[in-house]
């Protein structure tokens, strides 16, 4: 990358607007690194120095159900589909969600969002393919403005390190994405100067359509649990001190098995030397005395472990209440229910899930929006229909299909179009575009296969 440095100069304003744009991301940081350490396995589990002794030095024990809950969540969030009134607009949207591989692309977003609090989308356009991108931006490179009366994103900027500069020296780069511009700045010595990139003709870049109106933020925000904050909140948050002390009722639970599971054997002034006993697995305690009664053996029972278990069993049941996550995902308290059960049983998953395709919904139709406006901005014009346009999500239920099929068959008696009854039965919406292409071909081979049979007749000898 070619960098063309065009403000050599310290500017206070910039510098005193990158100085809060870093508190910012400093104090995000600490939570995000570590919901993102809890989530893959890494945990603070504190130890007592007794137990340190005891322990192997490189022994780990982590039930890791913080993956269970952003898993268990996450994997019900799936875009099915993408609809408009305009029906060029939609097939327009899904040719361009298969385009930049958003079926891989939105786990990782969900995934995300739900792990941390937050996640982004940078909608540009890629100049070299000629149409809208949209690209996944991890929440440590993001941090958004608010205006505090709208709630609307006034701004947002990126910082992240390039190593793509002379010799391979890293630097950092950061942008500034306004609603009608985006500045770029790069790090020197520490302080921040204006740049260009070898494809940019001015600084700042315009970022405006083609009657030179503002295109917006080309940030979207995928906020978990969306309160009034201007982030997130993760959503294994409130879990993870239950998941220390899981860790730590597991411990105690293999120490008892390791130390005190067996019976533990005693003796009182007795020659082990010329003793033929064997006492493994347990061990002999000696004792020596100058009392009467020595020559004894005695033992002391194993120990229970009836209370760990217990706690074990207590935690998990916390941890499911306060996450909303069925308790047998976490394949500890039993047997997977069925039927009514079930339905009972993931009722809370369910409702979570619901509420996320809201959250989430709305920012994957502002990520359509942006791309409608880009690609009239710079490319070839498609109509606009920014209005009608809505996500379609794939069933957060697990469902019963006989049950399932039962419900669709009374709503097509009710009215409801064969087009929403295949979306509800899972069909993505490239399939049922081409089921439509495959039906309307067909009936316009029976209509001809008609004609040609009233034909055959109207030709013929017919009395």
């Amino acid at each position: 990358m070619v960098m063309n440095v065009i403000q050599a100069m310290p500017n206070p304003v910039t510098e005193s607007l990158m100085r809060w744009i870093q508190g910012q991301i400093d104090e995000r940081r600490e939570d995000y690194d570590i919901a993102r350490r809890y989530y893959y396995g890494d945990h603070d589990t504190a130890l007592t120095d007794r137990l340190k002794k005891f322990l192997p030095p490189r022994v780990s024990f982590r039930d890791n159900f913080c993956s269970v809950v952003v898993e268990s969540l996450a994997e019900r969030l799936k875009v099915n589909g993408i609809s408009s009134s305009n029906e060029r607009v939609s097939e327009w949207a899904w040719e361009l969600w298969d385009a930049n591989r958003m079926d891989y692309t939105q786990v990782v977003v969900h995934t995300d969002a739900v792990m941390v609090g937050d996640c982004y989308i940078l909608c540009d356009w890629d100049e070299s393919k000629g149409r809208p991108r949209w690209t996944h931006q991890r929440a440590e490179l993001i941090v958004p403005h608010y205006d505090e009366v709208s709630g609307e994103m006034e701004w947002a900027s990126k910082k992240w390190i390039e190593t793509s500069g002379i010799g391979g020296a890293p630097f950092t780069r950061m942008n500034l994405y306004y609603a009608d511009r985006v500045e770029k700045y790069v790090a020197h010595g520490g302080i921040w100067t204006q740049h260009m990139d070898e494809e940019d003709e001015d600084w700042p870049i315009p970022w405006v359509g083609r009657q030179g109106q503002p295109l917006g933020v080309p940030i979207l925000h995928f906020k978990n649990k969306p309160l009034s904050s201007d982030f997130g909140i993760s959503e294994i948050f409130n879990i993870i001190p239950l998941q220390d002390l899981l860790n730590k009722s597991l411990i105690d639970l293999t120490m008892i098995e390791d130390t005190l599971a067996f019976p533990q054997r005693y003796t009182v002034d007795i020659d082990h030397n010329n003793s033929r006993m064997d006492i493994m697995p347990g061990s002999v305690t000696e004792f020596h005395t100058e009392m009467d009664g020595g020559g004894q053996v005695g033992q002391w029972e194993a120990a229970s472990v009836d209370g760990p278990l217990r706690t074990i069993e207590m935690l998990v049941q916390h941890i499911a209440g306060i996450s909303r996550t069925p308790q047998h995902l976490f394949q500890i308290m039993g047997g997977v229910p069925s039927g009514e059960a079930l339905k009972t049983a993931e009722s809370g998953l369910v409702q979570k899930a619901q509420q996320r395709t809201v959250n989430f919904g709305n920012a994957w139709e502002d990520c359509v929006r942006m791309a409608l406006r880009i690609q009239e901005a710079f490319g070839e014009t498609i109509g606009s229909d920014e209005d009608s346009i809505e996500i379609i999500w794939d069933d957060v239920e697990t469902r019963n299909e006989q049950s399932h099929l039962e419900t669709l068959r009374i709503k097509s008696e009710l009215g409801v179009t064969k087009k929403q009854i295949w979306r509800e039965m899972g069909y993505s919406q490239e399939q049922i575009e081409q089921m439509e292409e495959d039906n309307a071909a067909q009936q316009v081979a029976d209509t001809n296969i008609g004609a040609e049979i009233l034909r055959s007749f109207q030709g013929g000898d017919v009395e």
